[in-house]
């Protein structure tokens, strides 16, 4: 029998806080406070989401970025690596061949100058002056 006191007690109280709520939200939506609860709360689950995803595309974008870096640098590195580079011979011949030929030019008249090019293309252009 003090069991099912207690049992109705606790049911009757139970009942007793439904009601209380079932009234305070009816007044709350009749006051129209319920919508603002609800617009309030969806505006700031949409600031959490837009924050998420803005986050997401920072990380997104760091990791695009530093993988196009490194692919930019792999690629740099390839080209830099394939460039012939010249000798010091190479560049010293280079620029003895530059002062001969401004040299011809000063010094050299226009004939000598016509038949140095005809004994150039004579033998193919291997004479160096």
């Amino acid at each position: 029998e003090a069991v099912v006191s207690t049992q109705s007690t606790g049911e009757e109280a139970e009942r007793k806080a439904r009601a209380l709520s079932v009234e305070e939200w009816k007044l709350k939506k009749e006051t129209g406070e319920i919508d603002k609860e609800l617009e309030e709360q969806e505006r700031q689950e949409r600031e959490e989401e837009e924050e998420r995803e803005r986050q997401r595309l920072a990380a997104r974008k760091a990791e695009e970025g530093g993988e196009e870096e490194e692919e930019q640098e792999v690629s740099l590195r390839r080209a830099v690596s394939s460039l012939e580079i010249p000798s010091q011979q190479d560049v010293e011949l280079e620029l003895l061949r530059k002062k001969k030929m401004e040299l011809l030019l000063k010094y050299a008249s226009d004939d000598l100058q016509k038949s140095s090019e005809n004994a150039k293309t004579l033998l193919g252009r291997s004479l160096n002056f």
